[in-house]
């Protein structure tokens, strides 16, 4: 127990419950190694309990000092790992330690939270803002209730922080009179808003700093600057009085949206921000919208940069999304660790629980119209991906990886190799599994949709995720990344 194994002390063995082709881990693994981002080495094992034949599990690295040292030349640094959690206000604690000095390693994610946050800089609508609020039960007002000279003086005055909670979490956020629980609860999935802001010097404003729209919004939004649309997210294409969001979401901090493309729609004197809040079910049990603008010169790539190795980080990212790790970090804020290297002073992510790979589509209720290319919910992606020139260093590094370690002939190969390497050991579970015929991508859309959400046969469907992954990426990003 002393020495270990291999300088290891414990073994970790995975069942796939997400991949039936049980090739998911193995191969992704090697794919993030081959391209430069450190990941654990991975093999097989047959498994037997008491006599009992459990199959072919997938044997995992365990990401500790044996990983560390041959990725990073120096296993002396703090490792964390993240379950479900990201880098928001009041979640410092949450992340895991899992071995090295805490102390550095707690005041470093504290630095990243605020580096995430970024500076405030000018507030011209404050995140406590008063507002008229309107739940409707008709068209009657159609698209001329987001103009700013739309007469709202029958609305519900308010403060901002809208929307209702059940159980609870949000009440905090929530003003008394802007509580609609019993207007949406079981009757509505939409929700108007209108807060006014004035500008004095509308040359000025233009001119300096980035414009800045902060949402903390559960599930979804539209919103409008002066009638015209600016952002949206969760939100269907055709937009009625009564749309419901299109995916679930977590209000756990703002989602910062660079909206300054549209700086040309301020204008002198009175402003109005009008939002269209959307929740995910009429039985949902609470929903959020809560909205502010700022202006700020605040550089977020250089601030992340200087707690985060971004070379780093964009590959690993970029890895992500090529390979469609739909519960990883970028994805679903999960199935990660972060090492602060003793080199260089920032933190490395590592890949794990890599099970829910080489899909193009999220289990998770995301919305099918995102982009395919790139996965933005974790925060670090999502507030780099505001900014245009790091949407192209994404860009370039998704590019050479695909150059470099995309080779389809042999990921296809390799896909047969396993498959014989795997057969004689499969218990009669995984055999049946592993062959069904379910893995037609059009059928898995299919299943999903009519909600049977049963597990797509990965062996068929893993080749032809690698078959079609170049075309797709590059379909999206050959005239710049996606932006929505």
């Amino acid at each position: 127990k002393k020495g270990g194994i291999d300088g290891l002390t414990n073994l970790t063995f995975n069942n796939n419950q997400q991949d039936s082709s049980l090739m998911s881990q193995f191969m992704s693994y090697a794919l993030f190694n081959q391209a430069g981002s450190p990941a654990p080495r991975c093999a097989y094992a047959k498994v037997t309990v008491n006599g009992n034949n459990l199959g072919i599990y997938s044997h995992v690295e365990t990401i500790r000092q044996p990983l560390l040292k041959r990725a990073f030349g120096n296993d002396g640094g703090t490792l964390y790992e993240g379950t479900v959690v990201d880098f928001s206000e009041g979640w410092a604690g949450s992340f895991e330690k899992k071995m090295g000095e805490d102390n550095p390693g707690r005041e470093k994610i504290k630095q990243l939270i605020q580096a995430l946050q970024g500076e405030e800089g000018e507030i011209l609508l404050s995140s406590k803002a008063s507002g008229r609020g309107w739940v409707s039960t008709n068209s009657q007002y159609d698209e001329d209730w987001v103009r700013p000279n739309f007469d709202d003086s029958n609305w519900k005055r308010g403060w901002n922080g809208a929307g209702y909670e059940k159980r609870g979490g949000y009440q905090s956020l929530i003003s008394d009179e802007f509580d609609f629980s019993a207007e949406m609860y079981n009757q509505t999935n939409s929700l108007y808003l209108r807060f006014s802001f004035e500008i004095e010097n509308l040359e000025q404003m233009v001119s300096s700093g980035e414009l800045i729209l902060g949402m903390k919004y559960d599930d979804g939004f539209v919103a409008y600057l002066n009638g015209h649309r600016v952002a949206a997210l969760n939100a269907p294409e055709k937009l009625d009085w009564d749309s419901k969001a299109t995916a679930s979401h977590e209000a756990s901090g703002f989602d910062l949206i660079n909206i300054s493309k549209h700086k040309d729609k301020l204008q002198l004197g009175t402003n109005v921000l009008a939002v269209q809040g959307l929740n995910v079910g009429l039985d949902s049990s609470d929903m959020l919208i809560v909205a502010k603008i700022q202006l700020s010169d605040y550089d977020y790539e250089q601030g992340i940069g200087e707690l985060v190795d971004l070379d780093a980080f964009y590959r690993f990212w970029a890895l992500e999304g090529l390979l469609g790790f739909w519960d990883g970090y970028s994805a679903n804020r999960n199935n990660y660790f972060f090492y602060l290297n003793p080199e260089t002073d920032k933190f490395h992510f590592l890949p794990w629980g890599a099970d829910s790979l080489f899909e193009k589509f999220s289990r998770l209720g995301v919305d099918p119209r995102a982009p395919v290319s790139v996965k933005t919910k974790g925060l670090i992606a999502q507030r780099l991906y505001q900014i245009k020139s790091c949407r192209e260093r994404y860009a370039r590094a998704m590019k050479e990886i695909l150059d470099k370690h995309w080779q389809e002939e042999a990921l296809l190969a390799e896909t047969e190799r396993l498959e014989t390497l795997l057969e004689p050991y499969l218990i009669s579970s995984q055999e049946r599994e592993m062959r069904g015929q379910r893995g037609l991508i059009s059928q898995i859309l299919e299943e999903w949709n009519d909600g049977k959400n049963k597990q797509p046969t990965s062996l068929n469907s893993i080749r032809e995720f690698i078959r079609n992954r170049r075309s797709e990426i590059m379909n999206e990003i050959t005239n710049g990344m996606p932006v929505r």
